[in-house]
This record gives C-alpha cells, sequence and structure tokens, in this order.
C-alpha cells in the first residue's frame, strides 16, 4: 500500500513538473523602441518565434545604451543581450567574461549631423574650427563625428552636451554649430532641422550593435542561445519578406500611429546591414577598431578572434575575422 502510495505521488509530481510552463525569461535589448535595429527582436517576440525555438523570452528591457544594457543583462535569468558593441567591449576590458556571438546591425543609417535651417554650413567641409554636439564623451556620437571629421583632414571643437536632446538644445540656442539627431526625430523634425550629413554615407559599414553572453552561459546553455539566435534570423527575413506586417510591428512597439510608422521604416530596408541575420563582416568590425582607438579605449587593434565565438552561428553565416 505504501510503496503503490509513493509511486502515485512520484507519477503526480512528475505530471506537475511536464505540465508546468517553463520559467518566463527577459530579453535585455539597448533602446530597444528607440533604436530601427531593434526591430527584429519585437517581431521575434511578437511572432512566437522565441517560443518555437524552445525559448520562453516574454518580455523585452529595453536598456538605455552604454553600460545600462550590459548591466540589466548580467541581472537577468537569462544572460544573453544586445549592446553596443562599445558596451561589450567596456565590459570587457572592466575583466567580465564575456563572448559576441552575433551581429544586429552594421549600419548607423540612423543618426545624422544636423543644423538649424538657416545655417551657413552646407556640407562637412565647412565644419573645420566649428562647434559639434555628442551626446558624452567616448559615446558613439563621438567617434562617429571624430572618425568622420579625419576622414576629410578637419578639426573643430567637440562638446558633450548629455544626451541627444540636450544636444538639440544647444544648437537651438547657438551655443554649437551642429549636433547629432537619429530617427524618429529625424524624420519628424525635418522641418526644424537640416540634415548635414549623414553618417552612414562617411561611414559605410561598422559593427556597432551585437549580441553577447557570458562564457560561463555559453558552455552551460549552448542550445538556448542557438534557439535566440535562429528566432532572431527567422525575424529577420521575415522583417524583409512581410514589410507591411513588419511595418505595423514596428508602430506598435515604438509608440508610433500607423502612418508615421510608414512614412518613417521605408528607408530603412535599402540600408544595407540596417539588420544583419548574425553573421560578421571583417570590414565592419574593422571600423569598430578604428573608433576605439580613435576616442582612447585602445591603442592598439581589437583582437577580435579573442572575443568573437561564432560557434553559436550556423556554418553557412560564420565568416573569418
Amino acid at each position: 500500500m505504501h510503496m503503490s502510495w509513493r509511486r502515485g505521488t512520484i507519477a503526480a509530481v512528475a505530471a506537475l513538473a511536464f505540465s508546468l510552463p517553463a520559467t518566463a525569461e527577459t530579453l535585455s535589448v539597448s533602446q530597444y523602441g528607440l533604436v530601427n535595429a531593434d526591430l527584429p527582436w519585437a517581431i521575434a517576440l511578437k511572432k512566437g518565434f522565441f517560443k518555437d525555438e524552445g525559448v520562453n523570452i516574454e518580455r523585452i528591457i529595453p536598456g538605455q545604451g552604454g553600460g545600462t544594457a550590459l548591466r540589466n543583462m548580467l541581472a537577468s535569468d537569462l544572460p544573453y543581450g544586445v549592446v553596443a558593441t562599445s558596451a561589450a567591449l567596456a565590459g570587457i576590458r572592466a575583466g567580465i567574461e564575456l563572448k559576441i556571438v552575433n551581429t544586429v546591425s552594421d549600419n548607423i543609417g540612423e543618426i545624422a549631423l544636423v543644423v538649424l535651417p538657416d545655417s551657413p554650413l552646407r556640407s562637412i567641409k565647412d565644419l573645420a574650427g566649428k562647434k559639434i554636439a555628442i551626446t558624452s564623451p567616448k559615446s558613439t556620437s563621438e567617434w562617429m563625428t571624430r572618425m568622420a571629421l579625419n576622414k576629410h583632414g578637419l578639426t573643430a571643437e567637440i562638446v558633450p552636451a548629455g544626451g541627444f536632446a540636450p544636444a538639440l538644445t544647444a544648437l537651438g540656442q547657438h551655443a554649437v554649430d551642429a549636433a547629432p539627431l537619429n530617427d524618429p526625430g529625424l524624420t519628424q523634425k525635418a522641418d526644424k532641422y537640416r540634415v548635414l550629413f549623414a553618417y552612414a554615407d562617411e561611414i559605410p559599414r561598422v559593427t556597432w550593435l551585437v549580441g553577447i553572453t557570458t562564457s560561463q552561459f555559453m558552455a552551460k546553455e549552448p542550445a538556448k542561445l542557438r534557439g535566440i539566435l535562429k528566432a532572431y534570423r527567422r525575424a529577420v527575413d521575415f522583417l524583409y519578406a512581410n514589410r507591411d506586417e513588419a511595418t505595423r510591428i514596428y508602430g506598435e512597439v515604438w509608440e508610433l500611429p500607423a502612418d508615421e510608422a510608414k512614412r518613417l521604416l521605408p528607408k530603412y530596408f535599402d540600408m544595407p546591414g540596417e539588420w544583419t541575420h548574425g553573421e560578421f563582416y571583417k570590414n565592419g568590425l574593422e571600423t569598430m577598431s578604428q573608433a576605439e582607438m580613435l576616442i582612447g579605449n585602445t591603442d592598439k587593434p581589437i583582437d577580435w578572434k579573442a572575443i568573437v565565438d561564432q560557434s553559436l552561428l550556423p556554418e553557412d553565416l560564420r565568416r573569418p575575422l
């Protein structure tokens, strides 16, 4: 009788365990809902691609960029996240055992340097000796600006403003001559600011947004990580094949009216590398290495082979570094 009861209890517990849903997990994605490069993650969540691959991601945490997204990932029950490449490199320099396992975007087409409509500045060459606002020291806006100036042999005064909004305030007050602006503001405020140049025109390809994980989690849960990357790749394919629905999801997650989403998103479909499938491109990594040296984060080229691990990517996406 006792043995029969025990067997019945074990069977009931086992049945309950199999019936319980997997623990819901959260995914940390830098600037989610703000940066258009993050759109495939929204699609993967909305279309159920994560669950199709056996990963129970039910929520995405929108890290505010820089170290915030990295800290969110490390504190999460799912130590995989999407961060700026510069943030990943900063974490590695700080001694965190991280691996970069996929790319998310190789195109910085969302950001432009703008001036006021009545500004006498007409091209990048007119910036010589002028004041240019950036968001913060060693930010993406700083290395992009310095790289663009260097390309044309120019020098200018770089002024940290504390963010995109403060940079535009400084521009409006004539405290600086130019400031960075990204979408949706770039499109929404076209009557208030004039684009001097798009950074992507000066820096065609740079690996600026990547997926990272810890070395420990990579060794422990490679199947789960592969599932995340498969769901992401599927979302990128869906985005290009189903542009109307992708635009609808974009408007929903980015909290934009439908007509505005339709006005904003189409241009990004034609930007090479805006959404990668996860693959690495040597020229994009080399540009990022130059950027890190330009703002003083390193005094030598980055050894990408030591920190990039492509083993989670399918064979057709692996590239020589």
